[in-house]
């Protein structure tokens, strides 16, 4: 029964095994899927379906070093190679979208972008950083999380200014621009 075909709505999967999201940290490069990754996904291809690691949607989601973004164009490359090879291997892939919020430390995150949470409380603990040491969580008193409508504007505010300064632009504008939609990267349901 695990290796019969199943069919979930108009998705078919060769058998009823899901590989579930594991956390690699291996997108190195500006946090940018690639061909070691490509290589893991496709090797795990016989899976009905693979769910991918954490991957996150916004530049303040990067809680983790080397975990995969899906922000900017360089991601949506990068996921196009990945499901690419694990397409031409009769796989099935879809991606585990997830932001970090609160659980983030500051070394993990890019210039310009700040700690967002559902609240403003700030978490005390122990994370890995970028350079593989494990610094404290807790945020410094001029760094508390944003949260709630207040963050929401200042996110939004933040964006504006980062596009004015000639910083990577999210997702949304290059979406609102023509690029890939997700059905193009590779991300649908087949």
């Amino acid at each position: 029964m695990l290796f019969d075909s199943y069919t979930a709505a108009t998705t078919r999967l060769s058998n009823r095994a899901v590989m579930s999201p594991m956390t690699r940290n291996r997108a190195v490069d500006n946090n940018t899927p690639n061909a070691l990754m490509a290589s893991y996904y496709a090797q795990r291809a016989s899976a009905g379906l693979i769910i991918t690691e954490g991957t996150s949607p916004s530049p303040n989601g990067l809680g983790y070093p080397r975990i995969p973004g899906l922000f900017n164009q360089d991601h949506v490359k990068g996921w196009k190679l990945v499901t690419q090879a694990v397409h031409a291997k009769g796989g099935k892939i879809a991606i585990q979208l997830m932001h970090c919020g609160r659980v983030a430390s500051a070394e993990n995150l890019p210039a310009g972008a700040k700690a967002v949470g559902p609240a403003s409380a700030t978490l005390e603990g122990e994370a890995h950083a970028g350079r593989g040491r494990v610094d404290s969580l807790k945020m410094t008193s001029d760094s508390p999380p944003r949260s709630g409508p207040a963050a929401a504007a200042a996110a939004a505010k933040d964006e504006l200014d980062a596009r004015s300064a000639g910083q990577p632009r999210r997702r949304k504008d290059l979406q609102s621009e023509g690029s890939a939609p997700a059905s193009e990267v590779g991300l649908r349901r087949e």
